[in-house]
């Protein structure tokens, strides 16, 4: 078995693995704007083979302040049924800046990486325990079945874009399906996607788009008209568009344009003209517009930030290990605080994140604008864990 792969059954499973300036005293911080409105073994994964190495360097911890593949006429979702009785309602669990601080979840398990390899039993627990301070219910099953029901289409969006030294992890992937699958959630009714077949390979992923077991299946250029974005015609992932229910599942990356990507810059890979969107407004504005956008947003039931590894490089070409994941509702709360963690990790090695911190302010106040969550310190409810 390779470095970083974990076989957990059949299904979707894993193969193949800046311009620096003097650094700032401090790293500078996002300009606030007014806030807006035990597991059952798992039954069916995501493989991998040559995942990237492991690079022990110190990362600073942040402090406190269908059945088949889709094609070009999405499914109808299905509608959403009750949730589990006795549970608060879903609406209640999943509310964030203004009617509530937004709370955004981080959880280290320093046990997490067993030398390049992840280790399945830990991401679980990692997983448990965040989803049940997220959700604020001490069942962690209970979280899980209160936010997915079993009739439920689940598209799992990952990062695998083609130029990276690493991608969302596999492991992470078939634990978020395994904890699905325990709680209700048939295989066949998760749906892992990105852009193309080939990154999806390439990043360790076996595709899988109508067979037994979880499926796993690029876009492939099979899109839907959707809405206007920034005042251009956009359209929208089918698979994306034919599930009921979205879990974001993006990796903290340096960006030259964006100046850094996580939740919500990774709906790039969402939807069909991503290369048009990298200068000017089409970034500063049209990234949050995209986010915002009814079958994003609405469909958005769970962000989960993987921080195994920090992307840094404006070429992507420096990962550093780390053992934590990020847990949210707000896709703004939750990239303000994976932005601080990369600033915080860019001037530890010497390196200035001004710049990065400059450009994506820019899409996260307009985050803030759109109505998709709060970028404020004092609207945002941090709960950082160490688990080990």
């Amino acid at each position: 078995m390779a470095a970083g792969a974990v076989l957990l059954g059949t299904g979707c499973t894993p193969q193949a693995a800046e311009p620096t300036s003097a650094p700032s005293a401090a790293p500078a911080t996002v300009p606030p704007t007014a806030a807006a409105p035990a597991a059952a073994a798992p039954a069916s994964p995501v493989p991998a083979t040559a995942a990237p190495a492991r690079v022990a360097t110190a990362v600073p911890a942040v402090t406190a302040t269908a059945k088949s593949a889709p094609s070009a006429a999405p499914a109808s979702p299905v509608p959403s049924t009750a949730i589990t009785a006795g549970a608060p309602a879903r609406a209640d669990l999943m509310r964030i800046s203004p009617s509530v601080s937004s709370r955004v979840v981080r959880t280290h398990h320093s046990g997490v990486w067993n030398g390049d390899t992840l280790s399945p039993d830990v991401l679980s627990q990692i997983l448990d325990a965040s989803i049940s301070k997220l959700t604020g219910l001490n069942d962690a099953g209970s979280a899980w079945k209160a936010l997915f029901d079993p009739g439920e289409r689940i598209a799992i969006k990952v990062n695998t874009i083609a130029g990276s030294s690493a991608w969302t992890h596999v492991p992470l992937v078939n634990a978020v399906a395994a904890r699905l699958q325990a709680n209700g959630i048939p295989a066949e009714n998760i749906f892992i996607y990105d852009r193309t077949s080939s990154e999806l390979r390439d990043a360790g992923f076996r595709l899988n788009p109508s067979g037994p077991g979880v499926r796993c299946l690029a876009t492939d250029n099979k899109y839907t008209a959707t809405g206007l974005v920034a005042g251009h015609a956009v359209k929208l992932s089918n698979v994306l568009l034919s599930c009921d229910a979205l879990i974001n599942m993006p990796l903290v990356k340096q960006h030259g344009m964006a100046g850094f990507s996580f939740a919500m810059k990774n709906h790039y890979g969402t939807f069909d003209q991503p290369s048009n969107f990298h200068y000017g407004q089409e970034i500063r504005h049209g990234l949050a517009e995209l986010n915002a956008l009814k079958p994003i947003k609405d469909k958005t039931r769970l962000i989960i930030g993987d921080a195994l590894t920090l992307v840094l490089g404006n070429n992507w070409d420096n990962p550093i290990t780390s053992d934590s994941l990020f847990m949210s509702f707000d896709p703004v709360a939750h990239d303000t605080l994976g932005l601080k963690l990369l600033s915080e990790t860019m001037t530890a090695q010497g390196r200035n994140p001004a710049a990065n911190l400059k450009l994506a302010g820019y899409y996260l106040a307009s985050g803030v604008d759109v109505g998709l969550g709060t970028n404020d310190p004092a609207h945002i409810d941090f709960v950082e864990t160490k688990l080990a």
